[in-house]
């Protein structure tokens, strides 16, 4: 069985576009708790109808996002993985026009009743949200 290697020259790579890196990796998530104690004790809220955004500067230079979807706000499991993909495939694309943050992501009562564009609509809100107040921190 031969496996075939990607071609050095070719300029259509599916994770970079243009110059653009649009990976998520793992470099670009909170991962642990004291992460998380840290944005949560030195952040700023931003409130939409269904989310939660707390942001704060970032330590290591890089926008990294941390998700915190309880089971309290949103019972059913497949609802909490669809909103957790649908933000950190959101975040992978807007992390190279982000500043550099820490930002956690927490969801508020109804938000598994929301559509994919209500809650595309709502995380744009949050993420200009957070270019205002987190460039000025």
């Amino acid at each position: 069985m031969v496996i075939e290697q990607p071609d050095p020259d070719c300029e259509h790579d599916p994770i970079t576009t243009g110059g653009r890196d649009y990976a998520f990796p793992r470099s670009a998530r909170l991962l642990n708790s004291a992460a998380f104690s840290r944005v949560f004790q030195k952040g700023k809220r931003i409130h939409t109808q269904s989310l939660m955004l707390v942001a704060a500067a970032s330590e290591v230079g890089e926008p990294r996002l941390g998700l915190a979807i309880s089971r309290r706000r949103v019972a059913r499991a497949h609802e909490r993985n669809r909103i957790k993909r649908f933000a950190r495939e959101h975040f992978r694309l807007k992390r190279n026009s982000l500043p550099d943050c820490d930002l956690v992501l927490l969801a508020k009562a109804g938000v598994a009743e929301r559509s994919n564009q209500q809650l595309h609509q709502e995380f744009e809100q949050l993420l200009k949200k957070c270019e205002q107040k987190c460039v000025g921190s």
